[in-house]
């Protein structure tokens, strides 16, 4: 039947269905189209302004009889109570394209002035969101503004004894511009009911005053963020033009709740970054933003003018926009000091890569050349003072097995490079975790806490009555095929590439200083590869002769002369204690000292035990005694009270009273007087500090030197944690001591940096020029 119904269907009707079904289509797309606008203007209308009552609607700024601006007074609040604070504000509504302004109109423009009236109330100041810039003029001058829509609200406090009804009016004076610009006036009113039982919330003008209440900047101490202002010139003179830098750092609670935790700057604006407020004699305008080298933050780069002679009072004030880690935008009101002068004082001109938007610190080393610097900078490591008694170990442990089967020493090599590879990368977890964590650190920062040197002084310990013979570090010899067959297996080798580590970082050499500044202004990856370069140079001299059979034949063969010098290699680590226990008493005095040698003592006497336990046990191991040990250690240090030296605490230092602690202004007023000045960074647990200073720095010559030509010295101690010191090195690419600046008062911005490792002749050249 349907193939009948179907034979009967016109010759023409195929189309005219065809057609039909266009139309269909057609008047569904229209009717789709006039739902999805309607609703749209549904949604609109409901999310237009509040409904309010006829005097407290105006509008002005009048293209003929077109208004371009509208205002409502809102009321967060359908009725006022006597001794209530509400908040009041205007609502302003602008035309497409228009824009009214800030309280800081900018370079051309005015601020919009609230004037507000109520008896029986008083009205707060005005809280203004966040504003936007705009360039007017054929993009030549810079103003500050709002652009659609804007609230501006106060709060209101009521006084007790009101009449029933509190009278509010405000007048309101703006200039509204698009390409020109429309001055207008509007005054607006409204009466409110006191009586609380016939209270009413008003939830449209409610959730109004909570949106902009948000966009409203917050203060630094909110959101736990710590700003600092850095500028060009130790003061500034009418006339003068300078360079700033705004510092905002993470240094709040570092939880991931936290508003301040990840801050970036906001790329997309970037001349948003900065709106300054109103600040009578100066122009400051924004010149770039980027991620803090050190810290959890970002910096803002300013260049500004002063116009007149006013000194006293001068602050850096205005509104920086940043974005959150979660990318929310964040306004954080700016007041930082700004120093003014007289116009005929002498003012000091400061260099500081932070004030350059272009440059950031480390960009001037490729990551090719630091990698490389790394890798010599670990070699030279054997070297140092800090490494030797590892080093005499390892040559040690060469000569016992040098005529040993190849396969063997092979293995020690690769378990001592193994135990230095893990350990650097266990400390360039610990970096990226700080820093990730808002906490900046630098090179042997872990030397700054005593409970890290008493671990370490533990470990010291233990490995020189490993030397004594007092207990073995050894696997089991079936377990490996009696490989390392003799008494130091390839656990002891792995440990030994780590005491490697922990005891080279309180030291530096030539080429680690800018590597590991590098390291510590890059990425995550960057110091990674950096660390496992330093580990790499580090372990060169064993993994070479352990890959070159030649070298190790000439080496004596093993001997009973080798007992000896096993013994007399544990004495240098105990000289290397002493050292360690000097660093816990400088903080924490003998008291300090005393407990930590107690704890020493009994941690000898339970490895005594164990090697008794080991030599009573047929396969050589006592492991459940071992890890008694081991345990009881870790919580004998986790309860130990010791405790670091507050930020910035002063130390003794040398007797010599011609040597000043650091301190930036002091310096700045040495240079300003035509004095040259040495400022050495230092701290007790850097070796090669220590060295610098005993050998050189004191050196008769070089004391005369410095009275001669008139330098003055200054001395930065980083023993214990100081940020201001930390920032300075920073400044200078470092990210440890030692540091050397040596300042010409002729060239005060351009200290000569000295090599890590000084020598006299050095020294007193360098001295030399500054007097020339």
């Amino acid at each position: 039947m349907i193939l009948t119904a179907l034979r009967r269907i016109p010759a023409a009707a195929p189309s005219l269905l065809l057609s039909q079904c266009r139309s269909l289509a057609l008047s569904l797309a229209l009717t789709l189209a006039l739902t999805l606008a309607l609703s749209s203007a549904l949604v609109t209308a409901a999310a237009a302004a509040p409904t309010v009552p006829e005097g407290a609607f105006g509008a002005g700024a009048l293209q003929g009889d077109d208004p371009s601006v509208e205002a409502r007074l809102l009321v967060d609040s359908s009725v006022i109570e006597g001794r209530e604070r509400v908040r009041v504000g205007v609502l302003f509504e602008m035309d497409r394209g228009w824009h009214i302004y800030w309280r800081n109109s900018g370079e051309t423009g005015f601020p919009t002035k609230l004037t507000w009236t109520a008896e029986g109330a008083e009205v707060g100041d005005t809280r203004w969101p966040a504003p936007h810039v705009f360039r007017e003029s054929g993009d030549t001058l810079t103003t500050f503004g709002y652009a659609d829509s804007v609230l501006l609200q106060s709060d209101l406090t009521v006084h007790a004894g009101i009449d029933d009804t509190l009278e509010l009016s405000v007048d309101i004076q703006f200039l509204a511009c698009k390409v020109e610009c429309i001055p207008g006036q509007i005054s607006l009113y409204r009466s409110m009911p006191t009586d609380v039982s016939t209270r009413l919330l008003d939830n449209a003008s409610h959730a109004l005053f909570e949106k902009w209440s948000s966009r409203v900047p917050k203060q630094p101490a909110e959101v736990g963020i710590a700003v600092d202002a850095v500028y060009s010139q130790s003061a500034i003179r009418p006339g003068d033009g300078f360079r700033a830098a705004i510092s905002l750092v993470c240094a709040g609670e570092k939880s991931k709740a936290s508003p301040c935790r990840g801050l970036r700057p906001d790329t997309k604006h970037i001349v948003e970054s900065f709106v300054p407020d109103e600040m009578p004699g100066l122009h400051v305008r924004t010149t770039g933003s980027r991620e803090h080298p050190f810290a959890d933050g970002l910096l803002i780069t300013l260049t500004g003018r002063a116009d007149d002679d006013r000194t006293q009072g001068a602050r850096l004030r205005g509104v920086a926009r940043v974005r959150s880690g979660d990318g929310d935008l964040l306004a954080v009101d700016i007041d930082a000091p700004l120093p003014r002068a007289e116009a005929t004082a002498d003012v000091v001109l400061i260099a500081n890569p932070w004030l350059d938007p272009e440059v950031r610190v480390g960009e001037q080393v490729s990551f090719p050349i630091a990698f490389l610097f790394a890798l010599l900078g670990g070699l030279i490591l054997n070297l140092m003072p800090c490494v030797l008694p590892v080093l005499a170990i390892k040559v040690f442990g060469i000569a016992e097995r040098a005529h040993d089967d190849r396969k063997d020493v092979l293995m020690h090599g690769v378990a001592y490079t193994a135990g230095i590879l893990a350990t650097m990368l266990s400390l360039a977890a610990v970096v990226i975790a700080l820093r990730s964590a808002g906490t900046a650190v630098g090179w042997g920062f872990q030397f700054q806490q005593p409970l890290f040197v008493a671990a370490i002084s533990a470990l010291v310990l233990v490995f020189a009555l490993n030397l004594f013979g007092v207990f073995e570090i050894a696997l089991p010899r079936s377990s490996l095929n009696e490989v390392g067959a003799s008494s130091t297996g390839l656990r002891r080798s792995f440990f030994e590439g780590l005491l490697a580590v922990l005891l080279a970082t309180p030291c530096s050499a030539p080429f680690l200083g800018t590597a590991v500044g590098f390291a510590f202004a890059s990425s995550a990856p960057v110091i990674i590869g950096i660390f496992v370069a330093i580990g790499l140079g580090l372990a060169a001299p064993f993994v070479a002769i352990t890959l070159v059979p030649a070298w190790a034949k000439w080496l004596p063969r093993g001997g009973h002369w080798m007992n000896h010098l096993r013994s007399l290699l544990g004495f240098a680590l105990l000289a290397t204690l002493v050292w360690l226990l000097w660093i816990i008493g400088r903080s924490n005095g003998t008291d300090g000292i005393t407990l930590v040698l107690a704890f020493l003592v009994t941690l000898a006497v339970a490895v005594w035990g164990y090697g008794v336990r080991q030599r009573a046990d047929e396969s050589g191991r006592a492991p459940v005694t071992g890890f008694s040990i081991l345990a009881l250690t870790i919580a004998a240090l986790v309860w130990m009270p010791l405790q670091p030296a507050t930020e910035g605490q002063a130390l003794e230092t040398a007797d010599d009273d011609s040597i000043a602690p650091f301190d930036p202004a002091a310096i700045a007023s040495v240079l300003d007087a035509g004095r040259p000045a040495f400022v050495y960074f230092t701290a007790d647990w850097c070796l090669t500090c220590k060295v610098n200073e005993s050998v050189v720095l004191t050196d008769a010559r070089v004391v005369d030197a410095f009275e001669r030509f008139g330098i003055a010295s200054f001395e930065a101690d980083w023993t214990n944690p100081n940020e201001a010191i930390r920032l300075e090195l920073a400044r200078f690419g470092r990210a440890g001591v030692p540091m050397y600046l040596l300042y010409d008062p002729r060239r005060p911005t351009q200290p000569e940096l000295l090599p890590d490792v000084l020598t006299v002749d050095l020294v007193i050249d360098a001295l030399r020029k500054t007097s020339v």
